[in-house]
C-alpha cells in the first residue's frame, strides 16, 4: 500500500522515563509542565497532572540529549544513531508543539547541547566519532561556525552575559570558546588546572559569569575562575559524592548547589567553600536535578527510571512522582473486560498500571530474576507469570501477595542449545475455565497443570519442539492449544489425549500465533518479516504477507471483532493492518528500540505496545471500534 495513504497511528499515552539521559529531565520555565525523552519521543506532561501527555516525534533513534530554552519557546533535541550515518538535532517551538529545524552535521551521536541566554543561538557538542562542535542561529537553522575538538566533550552551557562565549567539559577537557561572527570561527582558552586530571560529567555557570562549577566522575567539583584568567581555585566536598557527580543545579537562592550522585544520593553544598550542607539518598543514580522556583522544590530525575520531587535545604524531603521500568519489558497483559488495566513484566518486576492516570497501581519484585511472561487468570483473581528460573509464579491482583509456586516447570540447565535471549518458562496461558494452566519453556517442552485451590499438578508434559516456545494459545472451548517455536514449528495440541493433533512447519523462527475470533484462521508472524494466514481445521497456509516489514516481527494481535491486526517488532513501528485486505492503514512511530509485545485491549479501541527501551506506549487507532 503506498505510504501516503498509511495514517498516523495517534499517541494516547506514554508511561516511561529514561534516566540515562544526562539532564534528561527539564521543568519548563513556566513551571507547569515536565518535558523529557524516551525512546525517540518527547514527552510533555502537565506536572501537577501527570495522566496529561503531548509528544514531540521526530527522531530515527533514541533522543541522547535534550535542552530547553531560557523562557521555553524552544527544545532542542539530539539523537544517537549507528556509525556513518548522521545523528539529527531537532529544534522545537514548545507553543505550537511542533518541528522548527532539522540540524544534521554531526555523525553517529549529538553528546550535548545547549541555548544562549537571549534565545538566538544553539551549541551542539557530537560524540566520540564525531569530535565537532558547531553553533546554530536558532531562527534560521544554519550553522554560523564550528571546529573539531581533540576530546569528548559530555557538557556545555553559555555565559548569561555574553552570547558569544561558552564553556565546554569533557574527557579531561575544560575549555572557554569564543565566537568570532566576522571570521566564523571558534577561538578557545583551556582553563588551568595544573596537574588535576578529571572526566567531567556536569557544568555550572553563575549568574554573573564569575566562576564555573564543574562535576567529575570522581566524586569532587571543581570551582573555576571564568573572569580574567581561566584558573582553577578549589574543589570539594570532603568527602566525595560516591560513584561520581552526575548533575548539578543551583538554589533558587544561587547560595547553594543541589549535586546529584551516582549511588543516588541529593547533596546540597555552599557555593562559596563546597562544603556540604544537607544529604539524601534516592533509588538509583541522580541524573538530572531541576529548580521549581515557585515553591523553593526541585525535581530529580534517576538513572532508575524514577522522578522525585523535594524540598528543603537543611532537612531534605523526597516524594515519588513517577516510575517506571528501567530494562526492557518482555510482555504486557489486560484483563478480561478491563481496559483501563494493564500488567507489564520486565527484570526483577512486575507493575501493574492504570492507563488512563499513568498510575503505578501495584509492584511485585523478584530480585535477581527476569519475569518472560504473564497473563491474567480468566476469572481475574491471580496473575500468572512465567520466571527465567524456571518457575511460574502465582501473585494476588491488588495484594500482589504469592499464592503459589511451581517449582521446576521447565529447565533452565543441561540443555544442549537455547534460541533466543529468554530462558526458562517463556510462554504462558490459561484455560477459560481457570482449571489449568499451558506453559512452554526454553527447554522446548509444553506442560499442562491443573490448579485447585490447594495444589497444582502435571497433568502431562508435550515434547516434540526442539526450541524455545515462544507463545500459546487455548480455543474458546479449551479442547486445543497451539504452540509456536524457535524451530520453526507450530504444533496444535488435543488437550484431551495431550497429542499432536497437526502441525505448522516453515523456514522461520515462529514469534507469534493469534486464532481469529471466530477461530477459523490463525495468524503467524517471526524472522522472515512475513505475516501468515492460516486455516485452523487443516493448517494449510491462506495468505502470505511477504515483506511485510523491514525487519523481524516479533509480536502481533487481533482485534477483538477480528477486522484489524497490529504487528510490530525490530523495526520499532507499530502498524496496523486490515485483516481481509492485507494492508497496513496506520502507523505509529515511538519506540527507540524492538518493540516486545503488542496487545488490543479487550474494547478494541487501544493498542499498548511495550519495547526493549522500558516504555509503555498506548495509541488509539482511529476507525477501530
Amino acid at each position: 500500500m503506498p505510504s501516503s495513504q498509511v495514517s498516523q497511528l495517534y499517541l494516547d499515552t506514554v508511561i516511561g522515563f529514561n534516566g540515562l539521559v544526562p539532564d534528561g529531565l527539564h521543568l519548563h520555565p513556566n513551571q507547569k509542565h515536565i518535558i523529557y525523552p524516551l525512546g525517540s519521543t518527547v514527552v510533555i506532561k502537565e506536572y501537577s497532572n501527570m495522566g496529561v501527555d503531548e509528544f514531540l516525534a521526530g527522531h530515527s533513534g533514541p533522543i541522547s540529549c535534550i535542552a530547553v530554552s531560557k523562557s521555553g519557546q524552544y527544545i532542542a533535541t539530539g539523537q544517537s544513531t549507528h556509525m556513518g550515518f548522521k545523528a539529527d538535532i531537532i529544534v522545537w517551538d514548545f507553543e505550537g508543539r511542533k518541528l522548527m529545524h532539522r540540524l544534521n552535521l554531526h555523525h553517529a551521536k549529538v553528546e550535548c547541547l545547549a541555548f544562549s541566554d537571549d534565545e538566538e543561538l544553539l551549541v551542539s557538542v557530537g560524540g566520540k566519532d564525531d569530535n565537532c562542535i558547531t553553533v546554530w542561529n536558532v531562527q534560521s537553522g544554519k550553522p554560523i561556525c564550528g571546529t573539531n575538538t581533540t576530546a569528548l566533550g559530555t557538557c556545555v552551557q553559555f555565559f548569561h552575559n555574553d552570547r558569544s562565549t561558552f564553556m565546554m567539559a569533557g574527557k579531561q577537557i575544560c575549555r572557554v570558546y569564543t565566537i568570532d561572527f566576522v571570521n566564523k570561527r571558534l577561538d578557545f582558552v583551556d582553563c588551568n588546572l595544573g596537574q588535576i586530571k578529571r572526566i567531567f560529567t556536569s557544568l555550572l555557570i553563575d549568574i554573573d559569569d564569575s566562576h564555573a562549577y564543574v562535576g567529575s566522575s570522581s566524586g569532587d567539583i571543581l570551582c573555576v575562575q571564568l573572569k580574567g584568567p581561566k584558573n582553577y581555585k578549589f574543589l570539594g566536598p570532603k568527602d566525595k559524592i560516591m560513584q561520581g557527580v552526575l548533575s548539578l543545579c543551583f538554589s533558587p537562592s544561587g547560595k547553594s548547589i543541589f549535586v546529584g550522585g551516582g549511588d543516588g544520593s541529593v547533596t546540597v553544598v555552599n557555593k562559596e567553600n563546597l562544603l556540604k550542607v544537607a544529604s539524601t539518598l534516592l533509588m538509583g543514580g541522580v541524573t538530572s536535578i531541576c529548580c521549581k522556583e515557585s515553591d523553593n522544590s526541585f525535581i530529580c530525575g534517576t538513572n532508575q527510571s524514577v522522578i522525585y520531587s523535594m524540598k528543603g535545604s537543611g532537612k531534605l524531603e523526597a516524594s515519588l512522582i513517577a516510575t517506571c521500568h528501567n530494562h526492557r519489558i518482555n510482555d504486557v497483559c489486560y484483563p478480561r473486560e478491563a481496559s483501563e488495566i494493564i500488567a507489564t513484566c520486565s527484570v526483577n518486576d512486575i507493575r501493574v498500571w492504570n492507563i488512563q492516570k499513568s498510575k503505578e497501581l501495584l509492584r511485585i519484585q523478584v530480585p535477581n530474576l527476569e519475569c518472560n511472561c504473564i497473563i491474567f487468570s480468566p476469572t481475574g483473581n491471580a496473575i500468572i507469570s512465567g520466571w527465567s528460573d524456571g518457575k511460574i509464579r502465582a501473585f494476588g491482583p491488588q495484594s500482589g501477595k504469592l499464592l503459589y509456586v511451581i517449582n521446576d516447570a521447565h529447565k533452565i540447565l543441561g540443555q544442549k542449545k537455547v534460541s533466543g535471549r529468554l530462558i526458562g518458562v517463556t510462554a504462558i496461558a490459561m484455560s477459560h475455565d481457570s482449571e489449568r494452566i499451558v506453559s512452554g519453556g526454553s527447554d522446548g517442552q509444553v506442560r499442562v497443570w491443573q490448579i485447585t485451590k490447594t495444589s497444582q499438578i502435571l497433568v502431562a508434559s508435550m515434547n516434540e519442539h526442539k526450541a524455545t516456545v515462544n507463545a500459546i494459545q487455548i480455543k474458546k472451548d479449551d479442547s486445543e492449544c497451539i504452540s509456536a517455536s524457535d524451530d520453526g514449528t507450530c504444533i496444535v495440541w488435543n488437550l484431551d489425549k495431550f497429542v499432536r493433533a497437526n502441525i505448522i512447519y516453515a523456514q522461520t523462527y515462529f514469534r507469534q500465533i493469534c486464532y481469529l475470533n471466530d477461530e477459523s484462521q490463525m495468524l503467524t508472524c517471526g524472522s522472515d518479516k512475513q505475516i501468515t494466514y492460516w486455516d485452523a481445521y487443516d493448517c494449510t497456509a491462506i495468505r502470505e504477507l511477504r515483506e511485510a516489514e523491514d525487519d523481524e516481527i516479533n509480536t502481533l494481535d487481533i482485534d477483538p471483532e477480528g477486522q484489524y491486526f497490529v504487528s510490530a517488532g525490530k523495526h520499532k513501528s507499530v502498524n496496523v493492518w486490515h485483516y481481509d485486505h492485507g494492508e497496513v492503514i496506520q502507523q505509529g512511530f515511538g519506540h527507540a528500540d524492538t518493540v516486545t509485545k503488542v496487545k488490543f485491549s479487550p474494547c478494541g479501541r487501544f493498542i499498548c505496545s511495550v519495547g526493549e527501551e522500558g516504555g509503555i506506549f498506548i495509541w488509539r487507532p482511529s476507525g477501530v471500534q
